[in-house]
């Protein structure tokens, strides 16, 4: 059975005045408008508390997700951002 993922909007306040946003991809059986999710970090650790704010219509099979870091070496590339720095 293949895993679907919806693009959403998550919300996690830091306080009761700042929060913090962010577009993401989550499996799609998480993907529910007001639910909270967590989120996996770099190091493997889960933070709690992000609200699902948006849900996207699309939905998109996890081989056909962006690759969100080959994007940015590709914009890197384009730009000349990628070259080294002239001293």
């Amino acid at each position: 059975m293949p895993l679907y993922y919806k693009q959403c909007r998550l919300v996690k306040r830091t306080s009761s005045t700042t929060a913090v946003e962010l577009t993401s991809w989550i499996p799609e059986k998480y993907a529910h408008l007001h639910d909270y999710v967590q989120l996996k970090q770099a190091d493997g650790t889960f933070v709690d508390g992000w609200e699902v704010t948006c849900v996207s219509a699309e939905r998109l099979q996890e081989e056909h997700l962006p690759d969100s870091h080959a994007m940015i070496k590709g914009h890197k590339k384009a730009t000349g951002d990628a070259l080294p720095k002239l001293r």
